[in-house]
This record gives structure tokens, C-alpha cells and sequence, in this order.
């Protein structure tokens, strides 16, 4: 899927978020250290982490926890906790058009149970490479659909 075809997916759970939770999701630039913030009237309220997925809920559930970067998860605890803040994952099912989310941590730190250990991923969405990082896998009793 292109660039421009998750960013459009972004755009309609960004929307959804806004309509439902008053969140105005304020973005980062590419690249950034986390994806963004959520904003109700002039505070932030909360980190974001945003994924784009072309998978359901029934085909996510087969695997039974959710792989992110570990790098990820500390850069967005480590500016919750500079923020005070808690800190999120949304996750938009494309094939459900379902929005998951989960709170991974505050300013105390990590709050869910992960497991963390190096594996092989894709280096990024858009390369066929792979790479050996850290990597957390957060249960999928965790999120709620929101």
C-alpha cells in the first residue's frame, strides 16, 4: 500500500478520534520520534503512537499479541513521562475499518505487561530488508476497540 494510501486511513481515524473523544490528533513530522499528540481545547492530553494496518481484527487476534518496536515504546514513555501524559497506541484495522487502542504507559513508566526480545522484522513498511531489533509483544486483551 502507498504512502498516500495510509495517510488517508490516518486522516479517517484521526477524524473518528475527534468525533468521539473530542481528540484533535496533532502529527509530528516524518520521521519524528513519535508520531504525535492529542489535543483537547489548548492541552495535550496524550503521546501517540499511530499504526496502519491492512489486517481485521479476527486475522490479528490468530497471532494473539501486537509486535512493535521496543525503541518505539521508550521514546513515547520517555516523553509522556517529560509531558505527564499518558501514553498510546491506536491502531486502524484497515480490512474492519476498526480503530484498536491501548494505554502503554504514563509519566511513571511502562504500565501493561510486554515481553521484549530481539527477532527479525521488516526494517520498515516500505523496504523489503530485514533487520534484528527489540521488539515488544503486547497481549490483545489489552486493547480496547475504541
Amino acid at each position: 500500500m502507498r504512502q498516500e494510501e495510509y495517510q488517508r486511513h490516518e486522516e479517517f481515524a484521526f477524524d473518528y478520534l475527534l468525533k468521539k473523544y473530542r481528540w484533535q490528533i496533532m502529527t509530528t513530522p516524518h520521521y519524528a520520534l513519535i508520531d504525535g499528540v492529542a489535543v483537547m481545547g489548548n492541552e495535550i492530553t496524550h503521546i501517540i503512537e499511530f499504526k496502519s494496518r491492512n489486517e481485521s481484527l479476527n486475522s490479528l487476534n490468530q497471532f494473539g499479541t501486537y509486535l512493535i518496536s521496543y525503541e518505539k515504546i521508550r521514546r513515547g514513555i520517555d516523553m509522556a513521562k517529560m509531558m505527564r501524559v499518558p501514553f498510546i497506541l491506536i491502531v486502524y484495522l484497515i480490512k474492519d475499518q476498526k480503530i484498536i487502542g491501548v494505554e502503554i504507559g504514563d509519566d511513571y513508566g511502562i504500565s501493561i505487561p510486554m515481553e521484549i526480545r530481539e527477532t527479525r522484522t521488516q526494517k520498515n513498511s516500505h523496504s523489503p530488508e530485514s533487520v534484528i531489533r527489540r521488539n515488544a509483544f503486547i497481549d490483545l486483551e489489552n486493547f480496547t476497540i475504541l
